[in-house]
């Protein structure tokens, strides 16, 4: 027993890392949970994986491998089963020394090579001396996933498919509320393939962070498409003669009509993949060489978003916060069709969930299911529409309601009343932006005093997709990319920005994950005056531009800026290239084109002169109008200067902060004649504007005379 307990935990102890203390209490928990004290440790906070694998490098002088992009033999998988490598988090690697054609030792990676007991389970199952080499705990579960859910046995499942005689063997399920573990269909898929291939399509689309999955036939063969961070991606094609037992399989796991094969249905039902409960829903339409199937996936139980990581910029985070904490009003999220609206809204929820608080959502469907929240499922053929939930809801005494979305005038009509009444309501609308909001909700049937009177916000967001960060990397941009955006830079300082080349990561798409783009329009006195005014959205958008909202575009370049996302991913979700931008070169702050000073830091970046306020070009060097330096001009050339002084070795590197204007020039001297006739039209104008200001006066008879 002494021994048992100097494992991973001593070593760490007599390193420093953790206190006895620690120790003692991770030691006591596993008794409780039967977690590995390493998982533990880590879990708790007390330490890292990779300081528990430098450790351990130090103190037993074993090395550290990375399984990242590491390509494992599929016979070597096979010396280790599944449940082996999960309950140890041990991987099987390479067999090593072989002689006379026997392997005589087994390489596996370990998160914790002090177990005896493990590396003695592993001896017995394998047959072969182990020995074990490090790996940090995460990427060792990575990898088990990835290798042991039936990737290499794709093959196999095929071949059977082909030689069986009765090609579907299919299991009905009893009840579509309970939900069925795959886990348990892939331990008794020995001898039904088709069963296998399905679980295979499922687990895996779950385990790429698939939010749809495409099988789509063609003329010769099945193509098997996941929709990952709002793309499809296509991931396999499979045989002609797999197609009736596949779609067969998935109709009877969501109680559809097998017979039925000339009109779309749909249906859902529930699985358990990773220990976790997932509803897919599925939708069949008859196509050319078949029937195409899209399953629909949704984590109904996974942990809804916290608000401070949508994306939302600082200043807008600070706004959402103060205006999704006001008592009564309505908020609305607008966007296309998987622009993230919904998980948007469930992270307001989450934010002001207490136990003072009633909240009652009405949704179709519902999403996520959240502890403590009241949510009702709209159902068209029992007559629970939005409008009839939401007049029960107003008897249930809310504090806040969340709609999942504003159809019809009744709904509108019932939201509004609503939020007048002291709730606070949140929704979303189809539109393109935050402005439109406000003609759509007019359009709809509510007079313009209801909607000035209730409306709080309008939130209007896109989602793009995240630079992976295992293969991000910087590279300058080109003027002409700057240009096709509608950016124009001050100066010949280039513009750095950051895109991914792709690894293994990230499926060689160089993006893993995604982020909001977000513009939030407050509704203020002076906009529900253009509202009652019944002003079209067009001169809403200018006023709220001018009160300090932020565009989607202007969100989404400073996030290509700070390196979250990319140009290409802008682009393809906001049209950019419409507008008139301008890049602050001291602070990277994202401007209009009418900006003469940034307000972020007050340089000036503007083309204008700041004496008389005319336009200038930027290759002027002096007003023509009253002859004072050009400051673009002056800060171009000054920018041109340190370039070149850093090329050639002749300059140090100049900081931001000594890039500031140039000590204003005296004026240029005029000819003697110029100066008189400058000197004549000037008094001949203070004259003018001396009569003008000069008040009349009735002169005397006798001078009249």
């Amino acid at each position: 027993m002494p021994r048992e307990r100097r494992k991973i935990g001593d070593l760490l102890q007599a390193a420093g890392v953790i206190t006895q203390e620690q120790l003692d209490e991770g030691l006591e928990e596993q008794k409780t949970t039967g977690e590995l004290l390493g998982q533990l440790l880590v879990r708790r906070g007390w330490v890292t994986e990779d300081i528990i694998c430098d450790t351990l490098h130090e103190q037993l002088g074993l090395p550290v491998v990375r399984l990242e992009g590491l390509e494992i033999d599929e016979h070597v998988l096979t010396m280790v089963s599944e449940e082996l490598a999960s309950r140890y988090l041990a991987l099987p690697l390479a067999l090593e020394g072989q002689r006379g054609g026997r392997s005589h030792a087994l390489t596996v990676a370990m998160a914790d090579p002090l177990n005896a007991r493990a590396i003695e389970d592993i001896r017995f199952f394998c047959g072969h001396f182990v020995r074990p080499v490090l790996a940090p705990a995460s990427e060792i579960a990575e990898a088990i996933t990835h290798y042991y859910h039936l990737d290499s046995s794709m093959n196999e499942v095929l071949d059977r498919i082909a030689k069986e005689e009765e090609i579907v063997d299919i299991k009905r399920v009893e009840a579509p509320g309970e939900p069925e573990a795959i886990d348990e269909l892939i331990k008794e898929s020995n001898g039904r393939p088709i069963v296998r291939l399905t679980n295979w399509i499922l687990t895996k689309g779950v385990n790429e962070r698939a939010s749809d999955i495409h099988i789509e036939p063609q003329e010769r063969e099945i193509i098997l498409r996941y929709r990952i961070d709002g793309l499809l991606q296509e991931i396999a094609r499979l045989p002609k003669w797999s197609q009736a037992a596949i779609v067969s399989r998935i109709k009877v796991l969501a109680n559809l009509d097998i017979a039925e094969k000339r009109q779309p249905q749909d249906g859902h039902f529930k699985v358990e993949i990773a220990q976790r409960p997932i509803e897919l829903r599925i939708s069949t339409l008859p196509v050319t060489y078949g029937e195409k199937v899209v399953i629909r996936i949704v984590d109904q139980y996974r942990k809804p978003a916290d608000i401070t990581t949508l994306g939302l910029a600082p200043k807008d985070l600070d706004d959402v916060r103060r205006l999704i904490s006001r008592p009564q009003g309505i908020i609305l999220v607008t966007g296309p069709t998987g622009s993230g609206k919904s998980t948007t809204l469930y992270s307001f929820l989450r934010h002001l969930y207490s136990e003072t608080t009633n909240i009652v959502t009405v949704e179709d469907p519902v999403e996520n299911q959240l502890p403590g929240i009241n949510q009702v499922q709209v159902d068209e053929k029992a007559k629970k529409t939005f409008a009839s939930a939401l007049r029960a809801i107003l008897r249930q005494d809310p504090d806040v309601i969340m709609i999942g979305e504003i159809r019809d005038a009744e709904t509108a009509q019932i939201a509004f009343r609503a939020s007048i009444t002291g709730h606070l309501v949140f929704s979303t609308v189809h539109t393109n932006d935050a402005p439109s909001a406000v003609t759509r909700l007019i359009d709809v049937g509510l007079q313009p005093f209801m909607v000035a009177s209730s409306l709080l916000a309008v939130m209007s967001m896109r989602l793009v997709r995240t630079i992976c960060p295992k293969c991000r990397e910087p590279y300058p941009l080109e003027g002409d990319q700057a240009r096709a955006l509608g950016l124009q830079v001050v100066g010949n300082e280039p513009i750095i920005a950051y895109r991914g080349p792709g690894c293994a990561h990230c499926r060689n798409t160089g993006y893993y994950g995604r982020t909001g783009l977000f513009e939030v329009l407050e509704v203020n006195d002076d906009l529900r005056e253009l509202i009652n005014q019944g002003a079209p959205d067009s001169t809403i958008r200018v006023a709220a531009i001018d009160l300090g909202m932020k565009t989607l575009v202007e969100d989404g370049l400073e996030k290509v800026l700070s390196g979250s996302t990319t140009l290409e991913e802008v682009s393809r979700v906001v049209y950019v290239a419409e507008e008139n931008r301008r890049l602050c070169p001291y602070c990277s702050t994202v401007l209009s084109g009418e900006f003469d000073y940034c307000p972020s830091c007050g340089h000036f970046v503007g083309d204008s002169c700041v004496q008389c306020h005319r336009r200038l070009n930027s290759h002027w060097s002096y007003c023509p109008f009253c002859g004072t330096t050009n400051r673009a001009h002056r800060l171009e050339s000054r920018n041109v200067s340190a370039s070149m002084g850093r090329i050639e070795g002749r300059l140090p590197e100049m900081k931001a902060s000594e890039v500031e204007e140039p000590p204003a020039r005296k004026p240029v001297e005029k000819p003697a004649a110029a100066a008189r006739e400058d000197k004549a039209a000037e008094a001949r104008r203070l004259a003018s504007d001396a009569l003008l200001t000069t008040p009349t006066r009735e002169k005397p008879p006798a001078q009249a005379a």
